[in-house]
């Protein structure tokens, strides 16, 4: 009886729901890296190599800082470990810092007495962005989580030194990912106009201004190294303004962020629009005028393997009806008085965030920053049981369908490089379609590192004429050119074998 007394106790229950989906990702840490995860191991090792004109090679492949490349690189002299899975490792710990990061909120709001605490911890954790994006050594889980871990504690915590601990802390997630710069924004959770002039506001605004120097410091080396301040030339997050595109993106970002939250108040617009149905008539309306008048697809926002399926308009009707029911439910609520200063603060976080984010390259994994924040505030704005579980069942199916395909893909370009090692051909192989996932294994560490990272080298086929095989997705007309094949066993997804052929 006491042992089950103590599992039905609300932190006990938080707790545990964070051990299995936790433990759940330890268990899957051998994965083959898919999806750009080669790039920050391999930028690791360049750091080891200490030469600046093969670390410059790293820039040649994404966008991103040295930043999680660094943090794997001193990582690695702490724990004998690969360097890949180091990189899944600091993304997984992502999980332990939102699970703090979630109960600093409550004690922020003064929550304590919350009973549904456990319902909350399984909301944030298993959104599908959250979940799947833990499993990948990349740097946007992670820097997302030490972000808001570093802002959420510095709130709570009066020592000086812990302070200062934390904003360093946070500054290391904006190297990382310096759209994480914007979370700074969540210090002035308390923030009163009526009080705009007050020594607390000058002491948080000192604080922010703090969390920037060590970034300053070292983006401007950054560019006194690599003659670019935060991005590559060759990358244009940023392009020429167009407010048409900006809208787009907008939109895009706001109607995709509101379908992770919508079923959680889901009721209150219901409610709402059974009485005031000319209002969902209108938005349905311009929802499809704007989808065939206005709504592109846009960089990284899609539903993935599942578009393949989808009529694009449908997709952007979706997503331009659900910006509508967002800035509704927002509205509306406001007009009731529901939201706290607390609420509007956050509120307007993230719309700031959205606002700023819409100027560049769009794509799903930014809105990790703000998916906790989110979550969050809606669970407290409609709390209604039946409706977090329905949302949490929701998310189970999609996590099953992105893990699955996240398994077998993996297993897929497992199979074709142990092939490849086993038989010694790999570096006789252009990388072919498995290029964006396991680049790192055609990189050849031991010759002429500034050879064997040439971008043009490694994915130009055209270039690699002395290459004897090369990996496809598409199945060859004479099968006698068929080295070897896998078989996905995806099912939810499209059928897509990975054969290595003969040229």
């Amino acid at each position: 009886m006491t042992l089950i007394k103590i599992l039905n106790h609300n932190e006990t229950k938080s707790f545990v729901i964070f051990f299995l989906i936790f433990i759940f990702h330890l268990l899957f840490i051998n994965l083959y890296p898919i999806n750009d995860e080669f790039i920050f191991p391999v930028g690791a090792k360049l750091l080891e190599r200490s030469n600046i004109n093969e670390i410059s090679l790293f820039f040649n492949f994404n966008a991103n800082t040295l930043g999680f490349s660094l943090l794997i690189y001193f990582l690695s002299k702490l724990l004998p470990l690969d360097f890949y899975i180091l990189g899944k490792i600091l993304s997984c710990s992502g999980l332990i810092l939102i699970y703090l990061s979630t109960h600093a909120l409550i004690k922020i709001f003064n929550l304590n007495i919350l009973k549904e605490k456990h319902m909350l911890i399984l909301l944030i954790l298993l959104n599908p962005l959250i979940f799947i994006f833990s499993f990948r050594a990349t740097p946007d889980l992670f820097s997302s989580a030490l972000s808001l871990f570093s802002i959420t504690y510095f709130i709570i915590n009066k020592n000086f030194f812990l302070k200062l601990f934390l904003i360093i802390l946070f500054s290391f997630a904006v190297i990382i990912k310096p759209f994480n710069a914007i979370l700074i924004f969540l210090i002035f959770i308390s923030f009163n106009f009526k009080d705009f002039l007050s020594k607390k506001n000058f002491n948080l605004l000192i604080w922010s201004l703090v969390s920037f120097l060590i970034p300053t410091f070292y983006f401007f080396f950054n560019y006194q190294f690599f003659e670019f301040v935060f991005i590559p030339n060759e990358f244009r997050l940023i392009k020429i303004f167009s407010l048409k595109r900006y809208l787009i993106n907008f939109i895009s970002y706001v109607g995709f962020f509101n379908l992770f939250l919508i079923l959680i108040y889901s009721k209150s617009f219901f409610n709402f629009f059974k009485k005031n149905y000319f209002y969902f008539l209108i938005y349905i309306l311009i929802s499809i005028l704007c989808t065939f008048f206005l709504m592109q697809n846009v960089g990284e926002l899609n539903f993935g393997f599942v578009q393949d399926y989808l009529n694009p308009r449908i997709y952007f009707f979706i997503i331009t009806l659900s910006f509508f029911l967002f800035f509704h439910f927002i509205i509306n609520n406001y007009n009731d008085n529901k939201f706290s200063r607390y609420h509007l603060n956050i509120i307007f976080l993230i719309i700031i965030f959205l606002i700023i984010l819409s100027n560049f390259h769009p794509s799903q994994r930014y809105l990790l920053t703000i998916m906790p924040l989110g979550l969050f505030l809606f669970f407290l704005s409609s709390n209604i049981k039946i409706l977090n579980i329905l949302t949490v069942a929701v998310y189970i199916v999609m996590n099953i369908l992105l893990f699955t395909n996240h398994y077998y893909t993996s297993k897929s370009i497992e199979n074709i490089i142990v092939y490849l090692q086993e038989n010694q051909i790999l570096h006789d192989t252009y990388p072919g379609f498995i290029g964006q996932h396991s680049l790192n294994f055609f990189i050849d560490f031991d010759k002429n590192i500034l050879i064997s990272m040439d971008k043009e080298f490694l994915l130009d086929e055209q270039k690699n004429e002395k290459k004897k095989y090369y990996v496809s997705e598409k199945k060859p007309s004479d099968d006698k050119n068929i080295v070897f094949y896998t078989e996905t066993k995806n099912i939810f997804k499209k059928n897509r074998n990975l054969y290595l052929i003969k040229k």
